[in-house]
């Protein structure tokens, strides 16, 4: 899964991919386009577990819930 926010400065990629049964490793980068030498830049990743995962979504959800 890959997700992307991209403006006209600045792109924010964010991909997971499963390790098994039940990790997840999530990875979230950032890219300048505009940069003489643009190149992906790790902000966060971790190994999260399939409940880990679920209460982030239920977190982003709920953030999104509330800004409606």
């Amino acid at each position: 899964m890959a997700i992307t926010q991209t403006t006209v400065c600045a792109q924010l990629d964010a991909t997971i991919q499963s390790l098994g049964a039940n990790q997840h490793h999530l990875l979230i980068t950032s890219v300048i386009p505009s940069a003489r030498r643009p190149e992906h830049q790790v902000r966060y990743s971790s190994a999260l577990s399939t409940a880990e995962l679920r209460r982030l979504r239920d977190v982003i959800d709920q953030a999104l819930t509330q800004a409606a």
